[in-house]
């Protein structure tokens, strides 16, 4: 064969190589559910604002960027008080969100028996079957994230929940977003727009580094990213800040879906089986379980929040 037939040939091919696709799967796209806490009440409230104000805004926000169906978890205790909060969970309904248990009064398994937890567990099922009826409504997240601070607890609840059907709504992104909303109506009743501000500097900086560090924190527990669960709250100040959270998602190239979805990633189907002290992320009971080195060391809320507007 002569040069200008090799090189012939080889041109075709590269012509052929640059056409096909570079693999047969396309990269897996980030996934990740939203999850809400503490319908109907979560922390405080803003001069002139309802609890049912800030679903109606959250809510809205879910609309618009046409979020699937994501689950509101209920501590039915705080009707007995203000049973007018029932309009949240009807609100939530009717926008086509589904509920979950989050115990009756959020009691702490790791400072409670497990006949105590179980009991608190059972209480809340008349309401999120007034709401829900049979079906749909058998997730179960610990209050805390505390999931038994000793291997007895931590067994007697999981058979307990097996027993009922219900299955753990694990976390994997969490950046405490509860600790904003005391602070936001400290400065909504000041009317202090730069204390304000610098609110939502703090939690778009804790959002992002949150999912950098989950996925971090994923990849070195199963060696790939997971279908992420992250933990929210129905707090005042989520109704200024869930559209942001929900364009940084999207520029982070997250597709969001429903908790049954990300939870069918069989990372979900693994029992770290730990007992701790504390409330954890799955990811941060495996990484304890298997004795890997943490992602990042983020020692919780910052205290600048406990400071401003005071």
């Amino acid at each position: 064969m002569s040069w200008l037939s090799v090189r012939a040939a080889l041109g075709a091919l590269a012509l052929v190589l640059a056409a096909a696709p570079a693999s047969d799967k396309p990269p897996a796209r980030a996934t990740v559910a939203l999850t809400f806490d503490d319908l109907p009440a979560h922390s405080a409230l803003p001069p002139g604002m309802s609890r049912a104000d800030v679903a109606r805004g959250i809510l809205a926000a879910l609309e618009a960027r046409r979020v699937p169906p994501s689950y509101g978890f209920v501590n039915a205790k705080s009707l007995e008080a203000r049973p007018e909060n029932a309009d949240v969970l009807r609100l939530w309904r009717a926008a086509g969100h589904p509920l979950a248990n989050h115990t009756y009064s959020h009691i702490d398994l790791n400072a409670s028996s497990a006949e105590a937890f179980q009991a608190d567990v059972i209480a809340n099922e008349k309401t999120l079957r007034d709401f829900m009826g049979e079906d749909g409504w058998r997730w179960l997240r610990f209050p805390y994230l505390r999931a038994g601070d000793t291997a007895e607890k931590r067994g007697a609840v999981a058979a307990f929940l097996k027993q009922r059907r219900y299955r753990v709504a694990e976390v994997t992104l969490n950046f405490d977003d509860w600790a904003y909303n005391e602070p936001y109506a400290r400065c909504a009743a000041k009317q202090d727009a730069a204390g304000i501000e610098e609110l939502k500097r703090s939690y778009e900086t804790r959002a992002a580094a949150s999912l950098s560090d989950g996925q971090a924190a994923a990849k070195r527990v199963y060696g790939r990213d997971i279908a992420h669960v992250m933990l929210l709250h129905i707090g005042a100040f989520q109704t200024l800040m869930l559209p942001k959270l929900l364009g940084l998602l999207d520029a982070r190239g997250f597709k969001i879906v429903t908790l049954a979805e990300a939870e069918a990633d069989p990372a979900y189907a693994e029992d770290p089986g730990l007992p701790m002290a504390s409330g954890a992320t799955l990811l941060e009971q495996m990484i304890a379980a298997r004795k890997l080195a943490p992602v990042s060391r983020d020692g919780g809320p910052p205290a600048r929040l406990s400071e401003i507007c005071r």
